[in-house]
């Protein structure tokens, strides 16, 4: 009898209940980290205090001020009061306008390889580029999770999927999640998890690994994770000043094996309204543009500042059009500024805006105007996400935002392209 290895979802749950686990075992168990945001915890304060529930372990929560940073109406400001006021009665790591919820779980030290994390926000996922399991629950799971520190899952079946090759300098990690939603579409990942193994040329960056896992749950999926290497164990250096060591990773047997080269792959576009709508960037090219936005939990982290400042230095972006950045950390734009990206930027035209969800779900810094149209490195583009129903968002990575910047039109990155050191 042949007995297949375990998936690295099954090894890392193994490992933190104490016996062997398989796909489909429902398990409870602690978790390491809760996060919730002032959009989310605001749901479930009511209810928590009705119950009388206290806090089981204040060291595994975060809580952050990012969806409405600073609040743009009144009824925003009193719900973000009632987040504020509920965790410092209770003494948790309240994070005030310092970032978006994902972008601070992947800078924070509790977030490590088989780490297990929870967070009232879909995109939780994000965190999996460090090899943690990371995943969204609703209210009243987080609630729940809150009052016990603990929560159960039912173990999803692995996808193994195996990137290699080099890409084209301006192809990003976003370009292999639109890849992704296009082969899977919205629910073809239904409740399974993603483990990605990086056999690429040069390392894919742990920002593009970011963007990958971010964007897992717009596939239907639970959960997904990079198998931790030389590039975590690197970034887990330069953030926390620990050396990591990871043994050669085994073939595991996943339901569903899937390979991707790089090599072979352009830039992509999600058309509205659905971020499974993929096509290629050359397929719309010339599709008249109002806006601009280059930020979210998707795409505002260093790497994508770096491309813009990159491909806008010493232009200027299209008259008329509206141009905006937004870091997804205060972290992220301090290296920014320290870079000089922030700076070329502005000279070129482009709207820097505080470090915040900003225009992603439609709540500030950049809604859309009545019959406007805007290519976004966010996360969704449901019809009315930006504000009018007859608006359209396209989604795309950063290279494409920037050339899309400089013409007003959707524009492919080849088209405005010269090299650059990055």
């Amino acid at each position: 009898m042949t007995i297949s290895s375990p998936t690295r979802l099954e090894a890392l749950f193994s490992k933190n209940v104490g016996r062997q686990i398989h796909a489909g075992d429902v398990v409870s168990l602690p978790v390491d980290v809760i996060m919730a945001h002032d959009a989310t915890l605001a749901l479930l304060i009511d209810e928590f205090t009705r119950l009388g529930c206290a806090v089981s372990a204040s060291e595994q929560v975060m809580i952050t001020c990012d969806h409405f940073a600073p609040p743009a109406r009144i009824d925003w400001a009193d719900l973000q009061r009632k987040v504020i006021d509920f965790s410092q009665a209770r003494g948790l790591d309240l994070r005030m306008y310092q970032g978006i919820c994902h972008q601070l779980l992947l800078e924070d030290p509790r977030v490590k390889p088989g780490s297990i994390l929870v967070g009232a926000d879909s995109h939780t996922t994000l965190a999996g580029a460090v090899g943690a399991f990371a995943t969204g629950l609703g209210a009243t799971d987080i609630l729940a999770c809150l009052a016990t520190g603990e929560t159960w899952f039912r173990v999803p079946e692995s996808i193994g999927i195996t990137l290699t090759g080099t890409p084209k300098p301006w192809v990003m990690g976003r370009d292999a999640a639109l890849y992704l939603l296009g082969h899977f579409g919205e629910s073809g990942a239904g409740y399974r998890a993603l483990e990605l193994r990086d056999r690429t040329t040069a390392g894919v960056s742990m920002d593009s690994r970011a963007a990958i896992c971010c964007m897992a749950t717009e596939m239907g999926a639970k959960a997904a994770l990079f198998v931790p290497d030389a590039v975590t164990a690197d970034f887990l250096d330069k953030r926390d000043g620990a050396a990591w060591t990871f043994p050669e990773d085994d073939a595991t047997a996943c339901a569903e094996t899937l390979t991707i080269d790089l090599s072979e792959l352009d830039s992509l576009v999600a058309c509205p309204h659905s971020p499974a709508n993929i096509a290629d960037a050359r397929e719309v090219s010339g599709t008249t543009l109002h806006q601009v936005y280059i930020g979210s939990c998707a795409g505002g982290r260093l790497e994508d500042f770096a491309m813009a400042a990159a491909m806008l230095a010493g232009r200027r972006v299209a008259p008329g059009l509206k141009v905006i950045a937004v870091p997804s950390s205060v972290t992220v734009m301090r290296e920014a500024m320290r870079w000089g990206y922030i700076q070329s930027l502005l000279d070129a035209g482009v709207c820097v805006s505080n470090p915040s969800c900003g225009a992603c779900g439609g709540i500030d810094k950049g809604v859309l105007g009545s019959g406007e149209t805007a290519l976004m490195t966010s996360t969704r583009n449901f019809q009315g996400r930006l504000g009018p129903r007859d608006s359209a968002v396209y989604l795309a990575s950063t290279a494409v935002g920037a050339a899309s910047a400089l013409t007003g039109r959707i524009t492919h990155p080849a088209e405005v392209w010269r090299e650059v050191e990055r």
